[in-house]
């Protein structure tokens, strides 16, 4: 019951922040839980960021395959000025998701803020809850520039 308490109470709040993705996972694990499917949790805890990394690299890809994008505007999007700020973003951006693993690596702690800050965007500021990894790089580089 001591490991059901928090994901119940994730799952609540997910529910009532309107949260689906949070909730959907709350009750994935809290199913798992409680079918005593532990013998998974390694493998979702050491792979699921890269299965869920996978799918949402899968869904940005669609639209080259479906002809929404061509090698053409691909090309010449590349050459904007939004095109190369987009560059510029996907470097900072994995650079700080890179930043953020390594610290909930070191200090899991902070997951718990993390998820309360991704509710709480997603609620009051019409958030987008695809960004826990993303909110441990800025929470990382807050850390180096305010605490160190």
């Amino acid at each position: 019951m001591a490991s059901t308490l928090p994901l119940l109470i994730v799952f609540l709040i997910a529910l009532v922040t309107k949260n689906n993705l949070l909730a959907s996972a709350a009750a994935i694990v809290f199913f798992m839980d409680l079918m005593r499917l532990h013998r998974f949790f390694p493998l979702i805890q050491s792979r699921g960021l890269e299965a869920g990394v996978l799918f949402l690299t899968i869904a940005l890809l669609v639209p080259l395959a479906n002809g929404e994008i061509t090698l053409k505007n691909l090309t010449a999007s590349l050459l904007t000025p939004i095109g190369i700020l987009a560059v510029i973003g996907g470097v900072l951006g994995a650079y700080l998701n890179s930043q953020g693993l390594d610290l909930i690596a070191v200090e899991p702690s902070i997951v718990p803020g993390i998820l309360i800050g991704v509710m709480v965007s997603v609620f009051f500021f019409d958030g987008v809850s695809v960004g826990p990894i993303m909110a441990a790089g800025i929470t990382a580089l807050l850390v180096r520039l305010l605490l160190r």
